[in-house]
């Protein structure tokens, strides 16, 4: 209970907020941001808050500030063929628990260009260290500052309604805006195209005047006209020019922005070197295809983001289709390289680091708890099966924010109590009160119905909301992600799973009766034409008689039961177990449901049976610690945390937040990430998210488990 009350404290507790200090850094030949932030033990994206010029690139000698919260620094090592932890550990004459507690994320192994902490610095000297910079470092660093452009401010929007044979390109043009600026207020149009009657926010900003920037004439000294060929990209061009992309904008400031093959530029007469040659020894041109990402392409590449963008600074405007990008000579791979399985790995590919803003909306009921009277608290907790699974929710997510700490990502995580199902005064009142406009994702609430009205109100800012429990789609809201399996994923996963290899065997199925289970049994004989249907008596029971008819000595028997009465699984799970006897008989079921747990259902049974059934988790066992099993990271966190193991909603908030800051921090937004093909996988969940032609988008992973000899379950597919 003490767990409970530590989590449910940290929701009230307002955090402190400590004066920040700074120290100055020389970057030295071959560093980059990622490996310095390492070495202060910070992120990367405290650094480019401090030193936004940064994010274009960072050279030997430049000064950075840098963010510290003590004075220690530490050794970086770049992992290289044939490192091991074990042989780090040896040659920095540290221990291997020391470089785990340095590195949390070497748990699940270290890969080549990996950016390690191996122990550290030891000052010469114990005089303090002026944590203040010179007055150079200061010049430097606030004169690096003064290049920072100023964001425009959007003072209103404007509703476009699209008509037929407009484009995106052609609705820019008419409002003076560029393509990206009706994106980043339109999010799904990174991954969708826009369609007649589709309704658009169009930002109108502030007018103001233009920013200093102004174009070297003394390099620029004569123009022409160059026309645009296939592959050409405009950093290529600028690059090929001698010029930069903002000089090259600035000669042509009614440019077209998707740079199409024909068009007309002006560029300057000094220099020109052709495309093929611009390219330096050991590097190669690479056309990226229709629908390609940049996740996509560093899995293919296996390089860094960090190298992606020093190569092709141009990326951080966007990737299209047609662009020519540079890439180190042999790296590519077929995309049926990537992954095992169709597993994606998203912390091998991070790249958007800037900082993630997170809600959660949980039904915590605040307003009836009283914390002063601890017997009521605990009373109240035991009693309140919401309550219980929020908070269990609630501390996986935290474990996960943390986690994803680790790897560079930081979150600005807010929390709302929804107080209870159908509550839609107050959930209205959180949404008006509060910013959601910059929100990058909303984490519930649990129930349906607040989770409806949640997407309702926010589907003007296009901020996804993702369902932790419910297994209820939204046939209305475009930004509704839904992250349980439904059950017609759940159902379609096993009858697949029968249909490829149900040529010899003879089919059974069992249904209970009663109109909910008429459509599974329709479904069944659908897929199954030739299976056997035992005939179930009033009162769902079934005669053995009725099961001899329908059972076959010569053949594999694949038995269909669908049932949630607890007596007539009691009845048929023994009949079936004494047949198995003479009978060779598998079971399955496309709903393990409470039933099958009841102490009336002997698991010796199931597991005789051999019972198949699908899940939406892999469903962790805490025998597997105990029987000294490799045990994932998070639950080793957890436990030390907590001080008791993780229950199944506990692992399911780590699991769905996780997957969530992981996207956010390989694309640009989670409309983006759901593009990706492939699946994510982590302590027992797994994510594959599909759009709904109506509605929203669907996770359509699951797992096919079985029930083995001696009771123990195993993972089928």
């Amino acid at each position: 209970m003490k767990k409970f009350l530590l989590i449910f404290l940290l929701l009230i507790v307002s955090g402190s907020t400590f004066a920040q200090q700074y120290k100055s850094h020389t970057v030295a030949k071959g560093e980059n941001v990622y490996r310095i932030a390492k070495r202060y033990n910070t992120t990367p994206e405290a650094i480019y808050r401090i030193n936004p010029t940064a994010k274009e690139g960072i050279n030997e000698g430049e000064i950075l500030a840098i963010p510290i919260t003590d004075d220690q620094e530490y050794n970086t090592h770049v992992v290289e063929k044939d490192d091991t932890v074990y042989s780090l550990s040896k040659k920095y004459n540290i221990s291997i628990e020391t470089i785990y507690l340095l590195n949390p994320e070497a748990d699940k192994g270290i890969n080549i260009g990996q950016i390690l902490n191996v122990g550290k610095i030891i000052k010469s000297n114990t005089t303090p260290i002026d944590t203040t910079p010179s007055e150079a470092e200061k010049k430097a660093v606030l004169d690096s500052l003064k290049t920072i452009p100023t964001e425009q401010k959007i003072i209103r929007f404007i509703t476009h309604k699209v008509k037929r044979k407009e484009t995106l390109y052609g609705i820019a043009k008419k409002y003076k805006i560029k393509v990206e600026d009706i994106k980043k207020n339109n999010k799904r149009l990174y991954s969708e195209q826009i369609k007649k009657k589709d309704r658009i926010r169009i930002p109108v900003y502030e007018d103001k005047s233009t920013f200093d920037e102004t174009i070297n004439n003394s390099k620029i000294s004569a123009t022409t006209r160059y026309t645009i060929k296939p592959k050409d990209t405009k950093y290529n061009i600028a690059r090929r020019h001698g010029i930069t992309i903002g000089e090259l904008e600035k000669l042509n400031p009614d440019m077209n922005p998707s740079f199409p093959v024909g068009m007309q530029i002006t560029v300057p007469t000094a220099i020109f070197v052709p495309l093929k040659d611009s390219i330096q020894p050991g590097f190669e041109l690479y056309e990226v295809k229709p629908k390609e990402t940049v996740f996509r392409i560093l899995q293919r590449t296996g390089i860094s983001a960090d190298s992606l963008f020093k190569m092709n600074p141009y990326l951080r405007d966007g990737l299209k289709a047609g662009m020519v990008i540079t890439i180190p000579k042999d790296t590519l791979t077929t995309v049926t390289d990537l992954t095992k399985g169709n597993y994606i790995d998203l912390s091998k590919n991070l790249y958007n680091f800037s900082p993630k803003k997170v809600a959660v909306m949980l039904p915590f009921g605040l307003d009836t708890l009283n914390i002063e009277a601890r017997k009521d608290t605990e009373e109240y907790l035991k009693n309140k099966q919401s309550l219980r699974i929020a908070l269990d929710l609630y501390s996986g997510v935290l474990i996960a924010v943390d986690s994803a700490k680790t790897r560079g990502i930081t979150t600005e995580l807010t929390v709302f109590d929804t107080q209870k199902s159908n509550n839609e005064k107050i959930i209205k009142k959180l949404i008006s009160e509060n910013n959601f406009k910059e929100t990058d994702v909303v984490i519930g609430p649990l129930y349906q119905t607040n989770l409806e009205i949640v997407a309702s109100e926010l589907k003007k800012y296009n901020t996804p909301v993702f369902s932790p429990a419910s297994r209820k789609e939204s046939a209305l809201y475009d930004n509704f992600f839904q992250t349980r399996p439904t059950n017609v994923v759940l159902q379609d996963k096993i009858i697949s799973y029968v249909e490829r290899d149900s040529i010899d065997k003879n089919i059974v199925i069992i249904v209970q009766q009663g109109e909910k289970y008429e459509k599974i049994k329709e479904k069944l004989i659908a897929k199954f034409p030739k299976a056997k249907i035992a005939k179930i008596e009033e009162g769902n029971y079934l005669y053995e008689v009725r099961l001899n008819k329908v059972l076959d000595k010569n053949k594999p028997n694949w038995v269909f039961l669908e049932s949630n009465d607890v007596a007539m699984i009691s009845n048929v799970v023994p009949l079936l177990n004494a047949k198995a006897e003479s009978h060779k008989i598998t079971l399955f079921t496309t709903d393990r449901n409470n039933a099958f747990n009841n102490d009336s259902v002997k698991n010796i049974h199931l597991s005789k049976l051999h019972m198949h059934y699908p899940s939406v988790d892999k469903e962790f066992d805490n025998k597997e610690i105990e029987e000294g099993k490799e045990v994932s990271p998070f639950i080793k966190r957890y436990k030390k945390e907590y001080g008791t193991d993780p229950n199944d909603w506990a692992i399911r908030g780590f699991d769905i937040a996780y997957d969530i800051l992981l996207r956010l921090g390989t694309a640009d937004d989670l409309y983006h990430s759901a593009s990706f093909e492939g699946t994510t996988e982590y302590v027992e969940n797994k994510f594959s998210y599909s759009k709904k032609l109506l509605g929203g988008y669907c996770n359509n992973a699951t797992y096919l488990i079985k029930f083995d000899d001696d009771l123990k379950l195993t993972l089928v597919e």
